[in-house]
């Protein structure tokens, strides 16, 4: 059915003239053969604006917006980076994707939400040639790029990820505490405070790693080896407290920012770090 389907959109090309009186920059063709794609095992089919050679229709401001929003989402669900079009409006999917889940798009970049809450196993983008903007107006805007901004919140919520993180700020806040009352203690018994600083340091590293164990990722946790995980939680750790330095330089002498803004800065990116670290890495099963 499919293939007869794009058969008879081959044979109403000769419409094109009325197309480009309408708006139409998702050409209809393309959908024949979406559903061919899910008829032959996919589960999602994407019409993509970045697969293949066919150029983008968009000002340079789309583009990096786009771009952009993109690479947002990729930051908290690294699980559809391979995706190269996640906004796309132009796609099919069979209806067992989002079974027993419960959609609460906002704005229309409905595709994101079942990419991320959805129940599939394959993927399948198909290019195209996004078109040129016959009639009606461009849907960006202000309030377009908040609403994608909520939405991302909204999904990080929903999908468990942004109670994991304040669960690891938490427990980070808990190893600033452990590293200062060590340092206190330590030095005013008498011991050199650079020696001090160095055991404070590793407990706070080894308290943050164990109840991020039995807490933040108890659930990975259980497949995963404890001393590998300590292993590969120092190492970045260590790429953390390296960020943050590099971030305390940078924004202070080439931006001239008040060295506790530059250090606050470093914290977050920092802890940013450390967390999509321990996600990806330390505790990926």
């Amino acid at each position: 059915q499919a293939e007869d389907g794009i058969r008879d959109v081959e044979r109403s090309r000769g419409l094109g003239d009325v197309y480009k009186r309408q708006d139409l920059q998702h050409p209809p063709e393309k959908i024949p053969e979406l559903i061919f794609a899910i008829k032959k095992g996919a589960d999602i089919a994407i019409a993509s604006r970045y697969v293949g050679n066919f150029g983008l229709n968009l000002s340079l401001g789309r583009k990096l917006i786009s771009k952009l929003a993109s690479k947002l989402a990729e930051t908290f669900f690294w699980e559809i980076k391979e995706i190269k079009d996640k906004e796309s409006g132009f796609f099919a999917f069979k209806k067992e994707v989002i079974k027993d889940i419960e959609l609460k798009p906002k704005g229309y970049k409905i595709l994101l939400e079942i990419l991320i809450l959805g129940n599939y196993n394959k993927v399948k983008e198909i290019g195209y040639k996004f078109g040129k903007r016959y009639a009606g107006k461009s849907k960006m805007s202000f309030n377009v790029v908040f609403s994608y901004l909520i939405h991302l919140m909204s999904l990080l919520w929903r999908s468990g990820k942004l109670m994991k993180f304040l669960k690891f700020c938490i427990v980070g806040v808990i190893g600033v505490a452990i590293n200062l009352g060590i340092l206190y203690f330590l030095t005013n018994f008498g011991l050199y405070y650079m020696i001090s600083g160095a055991v404070a340091i590793e407990a706070s590293l080894l308290s943050n790693f164990f109840l991020n164990r039995i807490w933040t990722f108890r659930r990975e946790a259980k497949h995963i080896g404890i001393g590998s995980a300590i292993v590969k939680d120092h190492i970045t750790r260590l790429m953390g407290i390296l960020i943050n330095l590099i971030c305390l330089f940078a924004f202070t002498e080439l931006f001239h920012f008040y060295y506790i803004i530059s250090m606050l800065i470093g914290i977050v990116a920092s802890t940013l770090w450390n967390f999509i670290g321990n996600v990806r890495w330390v505790w990926k099963t």
